[in-house]
């Protein structure tokens, strides 16, 4: 019969919880403090808790894992270092990651209004239109999204209608397909700079809406975000159970948030190699999964999620995460850069290396070697700008 754990071992597995969270990274200019100060009084004011909450704080917390590990398929412990389920940085956190000098350019275009900075030609364009769906930048220029339409705005300035009267659109990780609903039906596009070429189409249930792919799979979640699902090419439709948050990649494997002890969600990777969106392993349990879920987004190579909560944002190696829990079933999600956010921050991967986000009106620059740093603003170019995201 295995033994109970005593309450000076769960309060020393929730210390290392909790020093985990305090862990936050400075930045250049005045993030540093802030950041810190967020830190250490979340971390006083739980430990204000008591033996007695810490106690019970464990046993929810091995509740919910035990939960969510009857989902998966047992894997054989791994002997690797760094397999503990701890977060890979020391206590003092500037030994480790690296403070940022100076400041970084700005390489994401910024939509401020009815107009769209592009970062790369230093230069201002006419978004003429309606953007209320959102602004992606592929290679052969922005898909804007109006209320039920989406159009091209090429490199030269001119516009092509692409599809009109849908009820959404997703574009693919590489920006060469969209996918658009209208109704029950799904139609797959390639994309190019004359247009659309229609790929495939098919019948999908009613109320579904396409939020990005998985590798060559199509993802979709109800309006209310409540259900998620894939539609293959060969016109095939997959619903899943169980997931609170589904996330777009590139890859056939991906992160998924599955519900765990209360205000405690369980991030787990998900898979459609087999042509279903199937759970395959834990990634570890945390209550910052609960506040960042909907604006978490995965880096473009499918590696690491950029998740902001209220006091800052980390980015989450998948492998490393699935191979702590694997060891370690009370294990946290392996962390391997934090840096200053806002907690309503949508960020922006500019390339696999670095994520942007917002930062109490200025834009940060998050590498996932834990450098970070402020972005310099071009002159004339406001701060508080629209991040884009970069399909390419």
């Amino acid at each position: 019969m295995s033994r109970a754990p005593s309450e000076t071992e769960a309060t020393q597995a929730l210390r290392e919880m909790f020093a985990a969270e305090a862990r936050e990274v400075p930045v250049v200019q005045d993030l540093p403090g802030v950041t810190v100060r967020r830190a250490r009084k979340l971390a006083r004011r739980r430990f204000t808790a008591g033996g007695l909450a810490v106690t019970v704080a464990f046993v929810l917390t091995v509740a919910g894992i035990g939960v969510w590990r009857q989902w998966t398929t047992p894997v054989e412990q791994s002997d690797v270092a760094g397999s503990t389920g701890r977060v890979e940085f020391e206590a003092d956190a500037q030994q480790q990651v690296p403070l940022g000098t100076g400041t970084a350019p700005l390489m994401v275009d910024l939509t401020v209004g009815n107009r769209l900075y592009d970062a790369t030609s230093g230069s201002w364009r006419d978004l003429k239109g309606d953007a209320g769906s959102g602004v992606v930048r592929t290679n052969v220029g922005w898909l804007v999204g109006g209320a039920t339409t989406v159009r091209l705005l090429r490199t030269d300035g001119t516009q092509v209608p692409l599809a009109d009267a849908i009820d959404g659109w997703a574009v693919s990780a590489d920006g060469s397909e969209l996918a658009v609903v209208r109704g029950q039906t799904l139609q797959l596009n390639r994309l190019s700079s004359s247009g659309l070429q229609n790929l495939a189409s098919g019948s999908i249930p009613a109320g579904w809406r396409p939020i990005g792919f998985l590798a060559t799979a199509v993802l979709l979640a109800t309006t209310n975000r409540d259900q998620f699902g894939i539609w293959r090419r060969d016109g095939t439709f997959d619903r899943a159970v169980g997931l609170s948050e589904v996330y777009p990649s590139f890859q056939s494997d991906t992160f998924a948030v599955v519900p765990g002890s209360v205000g405690r969600p369980c991030l787990v990777r998900v898979s459609v190699s087999s042509g279903r969106l199937e759970r395959e392993d834990a990634a570890g349990c945390h209550e910052f999964l609960e506040r960042g879920a909907t604006h978490a987004v995965v880096s473009p190579n499918g590696q690491n999620l950029a998740t902001p909560f209220d006091g800052g944002l980390w980015v989450i190696n998948l492998d490393r995460s699935v191979t702590a829990a694997a060891a370690n079933g009370a294990a946290a999600p392996v962390w391997i850069a934090a840096c200053a956010s806002d907690a309503d921050a949508v960020p922006v991967w500019q390339d696999d290396a670095t994520v942007v986000t917002a930062f109490r009106g200025d834009l940060v620059a998050c590498g996932v070697d834990g450098v970070q740093r402020t972005v310099q603003m071009p002159a004339g170019v406001p701060s508080g700008g629209g991040l884009v995201t970069i399909k390419r």
